[in-house]
């Protein structure tokens, strides 16, 4: 098959009214010289700058294709001057091919090799004011332009006035306005003929049809008539007359026309090396009821047909399972295979590529090579292959005919994944739902993404089937497994004892909050669990719960452990300062041995009573001002805050203070200063080398005899004999 030359069109949002009529005259001028259309297109085109631009333009770096052979710029296209010029810089990069820059010139692009071509929008505009002079008999005539600074604001004032001056009609610089081709302007416009602040005219013209719906809208909400009181006439018949009242009188320039000769003309210059002449084509006026001319039923009848059509496919968009099936797939075959049965979404699609970028699941993607995706094909759909980011040819060589593709970018967030090729065998083309589309299958891919993360990760956890990887403490499976074999079959029935520690009740553990933080916590909760608890067996079950188990000697030794855990819990500053003081609980349990099934049950039963009987202090009178001081006085190493101090912190008196607080937590405020001291030594005495008067010094005792007496009386040991436990 003999290979197909490739024209290409920059344009931006090609969807929209001016752009589709464009390719309605470029697409069947270019099929009938055996040539293939590949439209290179954003979807959003916002005017301000945004770093997400960057993602979405990516797309225009395919103008570097070298299986290009001539280039067609849709100029007005483009609002954003920031992208002007980007695509100015891209398109001087290609001096080696023939360029042609249709539509009106904006400032931003500076282009070195193109040749400007559009309608003539003072023929035009000449043209809709002759209609108003001669069938309407009309001399008073106002011109709502578009912005000042703009070249073809002056060119439609020049169409205005060459008409009245034709007539005999003199040119008053006073019924001329600048507005910004948007529907306020023609509010405001609307506004001041009704108040009076402006004259009435007989009819006023406006540069395009949305700043004229503006005078039709704020006219109908005054409940003023037109044409009765004003005629308006619009420009540029962007189909959406249906939507306003009455129907606009509009002027259609010849799009249509304009794109075909512009593709002839790139055709001839590639086929000769010289473009040929050009006329532009003339526009004709589009009759509304907004004149007394009235609208012609059968142009009614086409917009209307064309906004069911639209209407039909955001219904079919609105219902549509598409997105929830990709976003249940699993891989990328699975996930192509989930686009068969939807084709539909896209009117007259006639096949699609899905085109990522290498590693684009990754953080830094690499472009230069793709993998593509055939979609919407049963027979074919999830087949993959690999091209080059510019190969442009690997699309159109695969259709026996000429055809037309749009190349969309496909990105999420500030990230470019690569693009999407829709292939369309009819000069139709896609339309704005196609928007809703593109974001499902961006969405759905990131989705996938996360998947594939979370896989990995979840597999690097299972490296060990019995490990927990975040603490390196065994998991439940490895906590069942290393308890059997602690145990043995001879010691089967033998009392055992669990201990479950449970860290942050009622913590919400979707919250990202401080999530760095409490990692780190857990970490060094972990690690010294294990240190405290040896030679036991010591796991992490849940994301907060933590076992120690071992065999049974003795009710003193149980209570020895649990007190060192809890000593562990309260001096660990982080901790009680994320999560507080009354975050955590403890439950043990002693029986004959069985299974690790059945001790566990029965522990996690009695730490789930531990657990709610802490949440039932939540709803204590006071609760909320007391655990503040509780944890002030467990997470600080300053010198803890009298009652006094406290008292008129929270304004209660201090003997109402010592009683709640001790209903509260079971002891008097100074004997859980005492505790704190005591706890924090025996933290010290387990975790460190410290000798005993550097210990005592640090919980807060000056007199060394005074810390050994209390240490005794609180643990029943000496330091020392409580050390060498």
């Amino acid at each position: 098959m003999m290979k197909r030359q490739i024209i290409g069109v920059i344009s931006t949002r090609t969807a929209d009214t001016e752009q589709c009529e464009l390719l309605r005259g470029i697409i069947p001028a270019a099929w009938r010289q055996n040539t293939d259309v590949v439209v290179i297109s954003n979807i959003y085109n916002p005017e301000y700058d945004d770093e997400q631009l960057a993602a979405e333009n990516d797309i225009y770096r395919l103008i570097e294709s070298p299986d290009l052979c001539g280039l067609i710029l849709v100029t007005e296209a483009f609002i954003n001057p920031t992208h002007r010029r980007q695509i100015s810089q891209l398109m001087n990069n290609r001096g080696d091919i023939p360029q042609i820059a249709v539509g009106s010139y904006f400032e931003g692009f500076e282009l070195e090799h193109c040749i400007p071509i559009n309608t003539a929008d003072a023929d035009d505009i000449a043209d809709l004011t002759e209609h108003l002079v001669t069938v309407h008999g009309f001399n008073e005539i106002d011109l709502l332009t578009g912005f000042e600074n703009y070249s073809v604001s002056h060119l439609r004032i020049d169409g205005y006035r060459r008409t009245l001056e034709k007539y005999g009609i003199p040119f008053d610089e006073n019924r001329v306005m600048f507005g910004d081709f948007w529907m306020p302007s023609g509010e405001k416009l609307a506004k001041a003929y009704i108040s009076g602040e402006r004259p009435m005219p007989q009819a006023v013209i406006c540069a395009n049809d949305y700043m004229a719906y503006g005078i039709l809208d704020e006219f109908s909400r005054r409940g003023i008539a037109i044409p009765d009181a004003l005629t308006v006439v619009g420009y540029e018949f962007v189909r959406e007359r249906h939507m306003h009242t009455p129907v606009l009188t509009t002027f259609q320039r010849n799009r249509e026309e304009l794109g075909r000769i512009v593709a002839e003309m790139l055709l001839y210059r590639i086929k000769t090396g010289e473009f040929g002449g050009f006329v532009p084509p003339r526009g004709k006026v589009i009759c509304g009821s907004s004149c007394s001319c009235g609208i012609r039923l059968a142009d009614l009848d086409a917009e209307l047909s064309a906004a069911r059509d639209k209407a039909f496919y955001e219904f079919l968009h609105l219902y549509n399972q598409l997105e929830q099936r990709l976003t249940e797939a699993h891989s990328m075959r699975d996930f192509c295979g989930k686009f068969v049965g939807s084709e539909y979404l896209l009117r007259n699609i006639g096949g699609a590529e899905l085109c990522l970028y290498r590693n684009w699941h990754h953080g830094e993607t690499d472009d230069s090579t793709m993998t593509c995706y055939t979609l919407y094909s049963r027979e074919l759909n999830g087949q993959s292959r690999h091209i080059s980011r510019l190969e442009l040819s690997a699309f159109t060589e695969r259709s026996e005919r000429p055809a037309v593709y749009y190349c969309s970018p496909l990105f999420f967030s500030d990230r470019p994944l690569g693009f999407i090729v829709t292939r369309y065998d009819t000069p139709a083309t896609y339309d704005h739902i196609f928007r809703s589309w593109m974001k499902s299958v961006s969405n759905a891919l990131e989705i996938l993404r996360m998947k594939n993360d979370i896989r990995y990760l979840m597999e690097c956890c299972n490296i060990s089937e019995y490990q927990d990887t975040l603490t390196g403490l065994l998991n439940r499976k490895g906590f069942s497994h290393e308890l059997h074999i602690l145990l043995g079959k001879e010691k089967a029935g033998q009392p055992v004892f669990c201990l479950l520690l449970r860290t942050a009740i009622d913590r919400d553990s979707l919250s990202l909050k401080n999530k760095q933080s409490e990692i780190a916590v857990h970490q060094e909760i972990s690690s010294a669990l294990q240190n405290i608890t040896a030679p036991h067996v010591c796991a992490r079950l849940e994301q907060n719960v933590y076992a120690v188990a071992g065999l049974y000697t003795d009710e003193k030794a149980l209570a020895l452990l649990r007190e060192r855990v809890t000593a562990l819990v309260l001096n660990n500053e982080k901790y009680i300062g994320i999560f507080g003081m009354d975050s955590f609980c403890t439950a043990s349990v002693c029986t004959g041995y069985n299974s690790s099934t059945e001790l566990l049950s029965i522990a996690e039963k009695e730490l789930a009573v531990q657990s709610e009987r802490a949440r039932e202090m939540y709803q204590r009178p006071h609760y909320r001002q007391l655990i503040a001081a509780r944890s002030r006085l467990y997470s600080s190493s300053e010198e803890p805050l009298t009652v006094e101090a406290l008292c008129r912190q929270y304004l209660i008196s201090a003997g109402h203070f010592r009683k709640i607080y001790k209903e509260t937590f079971d002891i008097a405020y100074h004997q859980d200063i005492i505790r704190r001291r005591m706890m924090k030594m025996i933290w010290l005495l387990i975790s460190t080398d410290l000798d005993l008067s550097a210990i005592a010094e640090r919980c807060g005792y000056d007199d060394y005899g005074y810390c050994l007496r209390l240490f005794r009386q609180f643990t029943g040991y000496t330091p020392n004999k409580y050390r060498k436990l």
